[in-house]
């Protein structure tokens, strides 16, 4: 391997140490001066050749068993020099060039070099950008196909901007700003009917569709028209709902059935272009109708469970009915193939009600929260078959006599919020981030809105990991053995906002400091401010930050706290005792937002949208955190931007890079291991 950089080499038992370089005639030797013709050389790495004339014998190697693949000869005039790739490898690289090598490698592998290599970690210590790296594995971030990887100067650019987000007392610039008229509508808030997903939004109101763009990171060719569906769409179903992924440009609309529906037929499903509608041309059909699978008695109503969901190539829709009794049925879900037209309904063990919820992990996953305090995950076969693998038991609520009314018990809602799936053949690539946070590093909050006092639930999202997963028989787990190991809980308002994404939680709180451990605040006023609070639970950046930093609200980076004993609960006192003090860490935005018309926001990455539900119209301001960066790298951001809109430099910026990359790869093509030995005489 040729070189041009001087080393000092140590060969074994050597008197002193031996110089060498390389050839200039030859680049792809090099020179070692020998001082002693007695001294046997070992030879590590066998990428290079060495010259017939230097050596009394040919090169032969050590046996097969032989640690490291050593090579040995004989040195048979001192006189003489030879050429010997003794101990050249990675890192005899400048230390430069070993750190643009670590920064095309995967998180993971990156974490894995740097724990077990000392020379590695010495150049993540030295160099900003693989430090950058390393965090952003730490939060849990995982690359994207659309990432790319090969500019690095690009990729840092985005790296350094997503790790110093969401510091604390960080300012939100505003980005976007923009009004959609909806029109007489004295009160556009629906439960569920509206979300953001890549800096899509979309509304659906009045049998109409809204979807806006409020990203501004790029340039899209799509619009996003106003649309109105015609009721009824079927002559046994009426229109319920439309549901969106914008990545995928579809839109799912779902009509329920009425009384003199056909037997067996619970609701339809037509899937659309969100973009106009035109039936969808990646579906094999363009509506279906879901079949209940068991006999029906008439004259029973169906109730959706939530909102039906979309992730991939699946549309999963939870539903029960009432029976004559009066008394809720189970569940049951219809997993929906939409681009293969296929669909099917199964029974699930929890009952439905107005108290039951769900979320969609991905295809493969389900997360069923039943009236009774389960939260069950279920499995997906390729079937579409569901197969409950762990049910965790939640705390149980006081039942007091206030609690009760003639027909049973009042018993708690849960609201479900967690981060949205990424999955999914995206038809608008340019949406999807580069980076998104892995699963077993994303929390979900469940807000317990009881009729007593509320709280929240923070549950670490590994509970639901591969291994959760693979148990063959249902497992039931009580509160006490995975609550306090993977679970936080707060007071609560239902007047307090919360958005979530990845390991963190956007929260509207009334006051603009951190509340004190177990501080109920007060709820929002009608007229007044509130303040947006960003709560990271991922445990590796607790532990990474200085323990100085706890109850220091004028230390830099991010404040510690760790949930308190909550004075008023809504847990019976079993349960309530059982206490969670897992650090996480908190940032405020010292600007407040008027609280007259707020409906809620959504947290992405590296942007929050707020939505204010106006009278006829609805606000919406998307506002991004300011990076804290040193001047410089705030100048890189600028020029990436001046770039984006400017082709000629545009094209100077990818001939840097592809000069850049080539340089690269002859580089690293000098690493590989290719064996080039003389033949014997």
């Amino acid at each position: 391997m040729g070189s041009s950089h001087q080393r000092i080499l140590k060969a074994p038992r050597a008197r002193s140490a031996a110089q060498i370089w390389s050839l200039p005639e030859d680049p792809n030797f090099l020179h070692v001066e020998v001082p002693d013709s007695s001294e046997t050389i070992i030879v590590v790495d066998r990428t290079l050749t060495l010259p017939r004339s230097s050596v009394e014998k040919p090169i032969r190697p050590l046996s097969e068993d032989h640690e490291n693949f050593e090579l040995q000869l004989e040195v048979s005039d001192s006189s003489k020099t030879i050429t010997t790739p003794i101990a050249i490898g990675i890192f005899s690289l400048p230390t430069e060039l070993i750190c643009h090598i670590l920064l095309l490698l995967h998180f993971k592998d990156l974490s894995c070099c740097v724990l077990v290599c000392k020379a590695f970690w010495h150049v993540a210590q030295n160099f900003v950008d693989v430090q950058f790296l390393l965090e952003l594995y730490t939060q849990g971030f995982t690359e994207t196909p659309t990432l790319d990887w090969v500019d690095v100067s690009s990729k840092m650019c985005s790296l350094k901007r997503l790790a110093s987000m969401w510091q604390s007392d960080f300012h939100l610039n505003s980005v976007s700003e923009q009004t959609v008229a909806i029109g007489n509508i004295l009160s556009p808030y629906l439960a569920g009917f509206q979300s953001v997903k890549c800096g899509i939004w979309w509304m659906w109101v009045n049998s109409r569709l809204f979807i806006r763009e409020c990203d501004t990171n790029f340039k899209s060719t799509q619009t996003w028209p106003e649309q109105s569906f015609a009721l009824p769409v079927h002559r046994h179903f009426l229109m319920s709902s439309v549901v969106i992924d914008p990545l995928q440009d579809l839109a799912v609309i779902v009509s329920y059935g009425v009384l003199d529906m056909p037997d067996r037929h619970v609701f339809s499903m037509a899937f659309r272009l969100a973009s106009s509608q035109r039936p969808h041309p990646n579906s094999a059909c363009t509506s279906l109708e879901c079949m209940h699978p068991c006999k029906m008695v008439p004259e029973h109503y169906f109730y959706f469970v939530d909102q039906p969901a979309i992730c991939g190539d699946r549309v999963v829709a939870l539903y029960y009915h009432y029976t004559s009794h009066g008394s809720a049925s189970n569940i049951f879900i219809q997993v929906i193939d939409w681009r293969k037209g296929h669909a099917k309904g199964y029974p699930l063990y929890e009952l439905g009600g107005t108290k039951a919820s769900f979320h969609l992990l991905d295809e493969q996953r389900i997360i069923v929260i039943g009236p009774e305090g389960r939260m069950a995950l279920y499995t997906l076969e390729l079937d579409g078959s569901p197969q409950r693998r762990i049910t965790y038991v939640l705390p149980n609520v006081q039942r007091s006599l206030d609690f009760y009314l003639p027909l049973g018990p009042l018993l708690p809602l849960y609201v479900i919020h967690a981060t949205p799936s990424f999955h999914g053949k995206a038809v608008h690539p340019d949406l999807i981030p580069d980076y998104v946070t892995s699963l077993e590093s994303q929390i979900m909050v469940l807000e317990v809105l009881s009729c007593s006092w509320q709280v929240i639930l923070v549950v670490d999202m590994a509970i639901f990991a591969t291994k959760a997963t693979q148990s063959e028989i249902p497992v039931e787990i009580p509160w006490s053995e995975w609550g306090p190991k993977y679970t936080r809980y707060f007071p609560h308002h239902p007047s307090h906002r919360i958005s979530v994404f990845g390991s963190k939680m956007a929260y509207a709180l009334p006051q603009d400091r951190a509340p004190e451990p177990g501080q109920r605040l007060e709820e929002l006023r009608a007229e007044g401010s509130f303040y947006v609070h960003i709560w990271d639970f991922n445990r590796a950046i607790s532990r990474l930050e200085h323990s100085n930093n706890v109850y220091d609200c004028d230390s830099p980076g991010r404040l510690i706290r760790r949930p308190g004993r909550l004075a008023q609960t809504c847990f019976t006192k079993v349960d309530a005792n059982i206490i969670t003090n897992h650090p996480y860490t908190t940032a405020v935005c010292p600007t407040g937002f008027s609280t007259r018309h707020f409906d809620r926001f959504f947290l992405e990455q590296d942007r929050l949208t707020l939505i204010w539900a106006h009278p006829g119209s609805v606000q919406i301001q998307v506002v991004s955190p300011s990076p804290i960066m040193p001047t410089s790298e705030v100048g890189l951001d600028v020029e990436q931007g001046q770039i984006a809109h400017n082709p000629e430099l545009q094209q100077t910026k990818e001939m840097q890079s592809r000069h850049k990359r080539n340089i690269l790869f002859y580089l690293l093509s000098k690493l590989r291991r290719q064996p080039r030995y003389p033949e014997s005489e």
